[in-house]
């Protein structure tokens, strides 16, 4: 006598279901294999990130935060996701092996633009090649926000951060003379509050305040679903507030220094930095909402 179980086989949920397709997929295991090539070529780049993200000049110490932002937009995305066929292409191993090729010279001199460029659209052809066209596609935002946290923002700081450096220096100046205290503009990023010395120096410029604000005004873009027009809303918001308050926070650091001493001042501008990306954030949340983000 045969036992037949009565109990039914339980069915892959819709999130399982995609994975499934994946892993069943024929460019699955050549898929991991490149994976564990493409580690080791892109070593010298991924090796370097962890000292990067925590560099004393900060422009990208919120590097750590973006794998997991975009991770977390591929799991907003999910429920569309999850349906899409898996479809491997081969036709994605052409411009694939072009990229391996400047890739492989990135990396004999030392380039760290090449590689983060190299990194991200090789990333782009893996899921071509595993997954398919439509895969790529729905995956390339999430993959394009990976640079803002690779180091292809060299030439940006270099040009910009002396320019915000005396508008940021310019708009504290103004703050303190408008409420009243006694200042003085020893050169364009030297302003004398009383007898407390602020100088605004490359850190406090601005411009990584702009960076990492940025890069949140990116996550509320792709995961709010606005209108093009309250995109653009946000994004012309973007350098004119950090602008503001960086302003705001050295004027307070200066309004710190002279009423409380030098060592007062230097230890609010050590904390002061969160301060004012919180804020920043706060503000451009409240923003993307009342331009209708409901979600």
């Amino acid at each position: 006598m045969s036992f037949v179980d009565p109990s039914p086989v339980a069915e892959p949920t819709p999130r399982h279901a995609a994975w499934q397709r994946i892993v069943r997929s024929e460019a699955f295991a050549p898929g991991l294999v490149l994976a564990a090539a493409l580690a080791f070529l892109f070593w010298p780049l991924l090796a370097v990130l962890p000292e990067l993200w925590q560099s004393e000049d900060g422009y990208y110490s919120h590097g750590w935060l973006v794998p997991l932002i975009a991770a977390y937009i591929v799991h907003r995305r999910w429920p569309k996701l999850r349906d899409l066929p898996v479809r491997p292409s081969a036709f994605a191993l052409a411009p694939l092996l072009l990229v391996l090729f400047l890739v492989y010279a990135g990396r004999a001199a030392d380039l760290r633009l090449i590689l983060s460029h190299g990194l991200v659209a090789t990333l782009l052809c893996g899921a071509w090649f595993v997954a398919g066209w439509r895969w790529m596609l729905a995956l390339f935002w999430p993959i394009v926000y990976l640079y803002f946290a690779l180091p292809i923002w060299t030439f940006a700081i270099d040009t910009y951060t002396a320019p915000l450096q005396r508008i940021s220096s310019w708009i504290a100046f103004q703050m303190l003379h408008f409420v009243g205290f006694e200042v003085f503009m020893v050169d364009r990023t030297n302003v004398l509050v009383g007898d407390f010395n602020l100088f605004v120096g490359v850190p406090c410029s601005g411009f990584k305040l702009i960076l990492a604000v940025t890069a949140f005004t990116v996550l509320f873009v792709l995961i709010a679903n606005l209108k093009w027009w309250a995109n653009a809303i946000l994004f012309a918001v973007v350098a004119p507030l950090c602008l503001f308050i960086n302003g705001l926070r050295i004027a307070l650091i200066g309004i710190v220094g002279d009423r409380l001493g030098t060592e007062a001042g230097h230890a609010f501008h050590n904390y002061s930095g969160y301060i004012t990306l919180l804020l920043c954030f706060f503000l451009l949340f409240r923003l993307a909402r009342s331009l209708g983000w409901r979600d």
